[in-house]
């Protein structure tokens, strides 16, 4: 059932009521959200003027008693045209600028002040009440200041008249409403504008039957000139609904396809019936930038890998039922391995002649090279301890003869390479732990200084026996990260214990820093004969050591040092590297990032 009333007034009333709830939220949010900008201001402006009392007392120095303070008060508030009190710690006020110095006595207790009791805890306190001194609305602020010459420790507090900030309200409440009617009467006079369109829409319904008729099948008649014609504009906009809604099923299924093949982390390559490039994914074209650029084209114009063409060529001319799924193993650049899937299609289905799958496993066969490797290396560490070990046994057991001094030094090289070993399996466990994530860290505000000067006391006996001097430019306060204390000198220990042992006797190991954005980059230096670029990448895994120092220095150490560095560091949310020296021809530089902590900035000492 319709209404009687025509369509132009049922247009035009729906026109007023949404403008005038589309002028009335903004129009009450606006003023709400300047009431709130006048009352900050009016605060800011208040603890500005405070703050300037509270510096101009600081800076007098001292008073003569607390009859000097209140002239001095007085004198200050009629500058300020503002009320300044004085306040004790316990609530006394022993100077008011408003008020004749012997009827300050007779003040209440102000203890209980709220802006007195919000200065206690914060920074500063504010309120707005009523004065029954000065019988009118007051603005307060409180500001806590420490004892000088004559003045006792308290609170100055500084009260401003209200009445001028609600004097600033009342007009903008006025303004609003003026806006507002103004805002409501253009909007009426252009409701009845619009509303003399309506003949429009009629043009609308033909409008729409001719876009169908052309194949834009999205468009819809929106309004109905009257009940007469709403069967055929409904007819007319299901007709499009069904039509759009099939091409729409179409369109997403498509770009499911699309999203699911731009989702995927393996590379993906669609070959036509002629085994020529038909579409390639985001992930292959992060692996092959200039992927996009060979659609249409082969294979082999992207990847130079002639195995990789020849199986393509396979799966295009042999289809789905004459050879199945095959895997090969590329490697187009150097460390970057990827197992490769051709799934052949059905010769002809829809021009597609067969799938390549992109998997990049280079991650996999480092980490089998890491673990070859590690196998090696501890097998290295090991067997030389527990062929001294062994040696040094058999010998004590055969030689039953031998006196006890020679006895003894066998046992004592026992002893130290058993130390050796147990020291070797503490680190392997504790590295364990740190790679689980099973040990506990407790980042906090740390002074790097302290973390190394208790690192150098652990190393200065190795550093004597090779008569090396240890060099620190950390400041003695300053340098201040967030870490973990015994984390943050275990990773220096380590770091200039490997230093020490690297470096030639005679020599200086040196550790710096500096303040990058937001982090504090620390330096340990030596002179020694330096890491191969080419193994730089490597020196962090477990028990690696540059070839050509491994039998210098084999069983000097666990060979977990640098790896637990890497791993503390990691945690902690730094980074870490090694680089030669730039002011040397030998040498290194193990460098490693802890975020910086300026929370302590500006705190008194």
């Amino acid at each position: 059932m319709h209404s009687s009333m025509p369509f132009r007034t049922r247009l035009l009333l729906s026109f007023v009521i949404v403008i005038m709830l589309a002028l009335m939220l903004p129009a009450y949010y606006a003023r709400q959200l300047f009431r709130g900008e006048i009352l900050d201001d009016a605060q800011a402006g208040a603890i500005r003027e405070l703050r300037l009392a509270a510096l101009l007392i600081e800076q007098r120095g001292g008073f003569d008693g607390e009859q000097d303070l209140h002239d001095w008060l007085a004198d200050l508030g009629a500058r300020l045209d503002a009320r300044v009190t004085y306040i004790t710690e316990g609530g006394r006020v022993i100077a008011d600028s408003h008020l004749v110095y012997p009827h300050v006595a007779d003040l209440d207790n102000h203890g209980l002040r709220p802006e007195i009791l919000d200065a206690e805890r914060d920074e500063y306190g504010l309120s707005q009440r009523f004065s029954a001194t000065l019988d009118k609305d007051m603005l307060y602020a409180a500001k806590r200041v420490q004892a000088i010459a004559g003045l006792p420790a308290g609170f100055l507090r500084l009260a401003v008249p209200y009445a001028g900030i609600r004097s600033r309200l009342e007009r903008l409440q006025q303004n609003f409403f003026v806006v507002f009617g103004l805002a409501l009467g253009m909007a009426f006079v252009l409701s009845v504008i619009l509303t003399r369109t309506m003949g429009r829409s009629i043009k609308e319904m033909i409008d729409v039957a001719e876009a169908i008729g052309k194949g834009d099948y999205k468009k819809r008649i929106r309004f109905f000139p009257g009940s007469e014609f709403e069967p055929l504009a409904r007819a007319i906009n299901t007709m499009a609904g069904n039509i759009n809604s099939q091409v729409s099923t179409i369109t997403e299924q498509a770009l499911e396809l699309e999203a699911i093949l731009d989702g995927m982390r393996e590379g993906l390559m669609v070959l036509d019936g002629s085994g020529r490039i038909l579409k390639v994914n985001r992930a292959l074209v992060r692996i092959f930038p200039d992927a996009t650029l060979f659609v249409e084209r082969r294979p082999l114009e992207i990847v130079l890998s002639p195995e990789l063409q020849a199986a393509c060529d396979r799966a295009v001319a042999g289809g789905v039922d004459a050879q199945g799924p095959q895997t090969i193993q590329i490697e187009p650049e150097k460390d970057r391995i990827y197992d490769v899937t051709i799934m052949p299609l059905n010769p002809g289905e829809r021009g597609l002649g067969a799938i390549i799958v992109f998997h990049d496993i280079s991650e996999l066969k480092r980490l089998e090279r890491v673990r070859r490797d590690f196998v090696a290396n501890v097998s290295h560490e090991l067997r030389t301890p527990l062929t001294t070990i062994k040696g040094y046994s058999e010998t004590l057991l055969t030689n039953r003869k031998a006196d006890g001094k020679t006895a003894q030094k066998f046992l004592e090289i026992i002893l130290k390479n058993a130390d050796h070993m147990a020291k070797m399996v503490e680190d392997l466990l504790h590295l364990s732990r740190l790679e689980s994530g099973k040990q506990q860290f407790s980042p906090e505000r740390v002074s790097a200084a302290d973390a190394l000067a208790e690192a150098l006391r652990t190393c200065e006996p190795l550093a004597q026996a090779k008569n090396i001097r240890l060099a620190s430019s950390l400041p003695e306060a300053g340098a201040f990260v967030r870490a973990d204390f015994d984390r943050l000198v275990q990773v220096f220990r380590n770091l200039v214990e490997n230093a020490i042992k690297y470096g030639p006797e005679d020599s200086v190991v040196s550790v710096d820093f500096a303040q990058a954005e937001g982090e504090t980059v620390f330096g340990v230096s030596d002179f020694g004969p330096g890491i191969p670029k080419e193994e730089a990448s490597r020196i962090f895994e477990r028990f690696y050591r540059v070839e050509k120092h491994r039998t210098k220095h084999a069983g000097g150490s666990s060979g977990l040092g640098l790896a637990i560095c890497k791993h503390i560091v990691e945690r902690l949310g730094g980074r870490i590297w090694v680089a030669p020296r730039q002011d040397a021809d030998t040498g290194s530089v193990f460098h490693f990032t802890m975020p910086a902590d300026t929370s302590g900035e500006g705190d008194p000492a």
